[in-house]
């Protein structure tokens, strides 16, 4: 700092006026005098020409990021709340609820932790701290808004209480940080989780056994549960007749019974209704607490019905469900055919049943009912589906016996020739019991049904060539030609008609229909049939096919000629011939 040059004065303003007016008169010229008064001096000194001079000093202070809290009365708690007479099963979901506040008005996360710490760091979620896990933890959201986050797949804590402890951590860029634990104190729903686990199911047994049926059998499980918070937990036992049950819906099969209680065993009465199979019977042993939560896992055991005397009802059976039986032609899928039984009774309960056959047959076949399979006229069927049983206790059933008939088989409707216009077919089912006492029943339809006669063909060659022939020629001996194939279950004949061939399928320049000669044989031109156009009905063509009786080609061939007019133009010319199937009633049934 610079000297301050201070001069002592009188206070005399009269002398100090007298000097400057002497001054100014003298010199000539005017000019100033600061007179600046020096605080604290009551002397009277003053700096004259010079002004105060001053040090600065600047101030610094860090002011850190401010982390989030919890508003005041909505402080972090579950939703729902778990009680001690409501904890959340274990492998079940819980979810935390909070709002929290932060003074910059940065996005925070909520996390849920298992012990009181927690912390963050920049451009990172926070984690928990302590020793302790996460038990959830939600996205960012907006300062003062609820945020929500869910604790998936409760797994044990090791006692019926899961404390947890909630926190608020902001997103701030660099030095983000997190509020104090809390545990919503004060509040219903606050610290800590109630946790419910699974009773343990130790084995199931029948200690009343071996009963006739309509006899009452006693299921007793033993099972245990430790939990002990909101009173003993009252378990449910039920008893099922398969491994499956679906929770609030119970035995995905038969139920046998269900009992309850809080002691360590629980225990069941089935009393049984006649008739039921005289076998041992597995049943399956499901147990859940009162809590809707399950043993973690389920046990079997049987019970036993004793032995009475079977008998077998007697029932009908039923071809095609009573319908004529339309086959596909050959090269398609083969026609399902099913006998039916609309019901087989049995005493001792339909599950006593072991299986059955059957036999789909023409009336007029060797044997009848019990003739030797064939693919024309008898199908055998050695295995059929049981359905319509419902249980132990149910003692009707129903049979189905199904196989596929070949395009072949042998027709029976009206009209068709061979004498099978009078025939029918018919079915029989044998149903075998597998008690002790081993009997069979067979059972015949009343009425048969008809097969359909199905006539059909295929032609191999998808183009009938004729080559080339000139303008008013023909193609004299020479003969392109088409092979018939019969497709159906019966004698084939077919009819034939086609189009006028066109010039490049658009004309205008044709060939008529008429100038096509065909066949049965080879020929000149000028000695076949000529081709027509109509196709109602076309030319019956005698080719005389038998009918198939096994998957091995009967066909015929039919041989073509053809005229080209005098003055038709050069070019490539196209038409369709069409083959229809027609039944030769007369042909060779085989």
């Amino acid at each position: 700092m610079g000297k301050i040059i201070k001069r002592k004065v009188q206070r005399t303003f009269p002398w100090i006026m007298s000097l400057c007016l002497i001054s100014s008169l003298v010199v000539g010229f005017s000019f100033n005098i600061n007179f600046d008064f020096i605080p604290g001096n009551d002397k009277g000194i003053f700096n004259i020409g010079h002004e105060v001079q001053a040090d600065t000093a600047t101030t610094t202070v860090e002011v850190r990021n401010a982390a989030p809290y919890f508003d005041t009365g909505d402080e972090p708690e579950e939703d729902p709340a778990s009680a001690s007479t409501s904890p959340v099963n274990i492998g079940d979901s819980i979810s935390f609820k909070g709002t929290g506040t932060d003074p910059e008005g940065d996005p925070y996360y909520l996390i849920i932790c298992t012990a009181s710490s927690a912390s963050v760091t920049g451009g990172n979620p926070p984690t928990c701290g302590g020793g302790g896990s996460q038990l959830c933890i939600s996205a960012t959201t907006t300062s003062g808004s609820q945020i929500s986050c869910t604790y998936n797949n409760l797994t044990d804590p090791g006692s019926e209480t899961q404390e947890w402890y909630a926190f608020v951590c902001d997103d701030h860029p660099t030095t983000p940080g997190c509020s104090d634990a809390n545990q919503g104190v004060g509040v219903a729903s606050g610290s800590p989780v109630y946790v419910n686990h699974h009773p343990s199911l130790a084995s199931v047994s029948t200690t009343v056994d071996n009963q006739e049926p309509g006899g009452t059998f006693t299921i007793e499980a033993s099972v245990t549960d430790g939990d002990t918070e909101g009173g003993a937990d009252e378990m449910t036992l039920y008893v099922c007749t398969t491994n499956s049950f679906t929770l609030g819906a119970g035995c995905d099969a038969t139920t046998i019974c269900t009992g309850s209680s809080t002691s360590p065993n629980v225990s069941c009465n089935y009393t049984d209704t006649a008739p039921t199979p005289d076998q041992a019977y597995t049943y399956y042993a499901f147990v859940y607490d009162w809590h809707d939560l399950e043993a973690t896992s389920s046990v079997s055991s049987n019970y036993t019905i004793i032995n009475v005397s079977p008998s077998i009802g007697v029932g009908t059976v039923s071809l095609n469900s009573g319908s004529d039986i339309n086959l596909n032609i050959k090269g398609a899928s083969e026609v399902e055919v099913a006998a039916t039984t609309n019901s087989v009774t049995d005493q001792n309960g339909c599950t006593d049943l072991n299986g059955a056959t059957s036999t789909m047959y023409l009336s007029g076949v060797a044997g009848g009912s019990d003739c030797s399979a064939d693919d024309n006229d008898c199908y055998t069927v050695s295995s059929c589906t049981l359905s319509s049983c419902t249980g132990a206790d149910d003692p009707t059933a129903t049979y189905t016996c199904s196989t596929t008939f070949a395009f072949h088989t042998i027709p029976t409707d009206a009209g068709v020739g061979g004498g099978y216009d009078a025939m029918s077919w018919y079915a029989k089912i044998t149903a075998t019991d597998d008690n002790s006492v081993s009997t069979s029943s067979s059972y015949t339809t009343l009425n048969g049904v008809e097969v359909v006669s199905a006539a059909a063909l295929d032609v191999t060659e998808v183009q009938i060539d004729f080559g080339v022939v000139d303008s008013n020629g023909n193609t004299g001996s020479w003969n392109a030609s088409t092979t018939v194939i019969n497709y159906g279950n019966t004698p084939l004949d077919t009819e034939l008609y086609g189009d006028d061939l066109l010039e490049s399928w658009v004309g205008p320049s044709l060939i008529g229909v008429e100038n096509q000669e065909f066949s049965t044989s080879t020929f000149t031109y000028g000695s076949g049939t000529d081709l027509t156009a109509s196709s109602s009905p076309g030319l019956n063509l005698n080719v005389d096919i038998a009918r198939p009786t096994n998957q091995s080609d009967l066909s015929d061939i039919i041989y073509w000629g053809i005229q080209v007019p005098l003055g038709t133009i050069s070019g490539n010319y196209y038409g369709v011939n069409t083959f229809s199937a027609t039944e030769d009633a007369d042909g060779n049934w085989n």
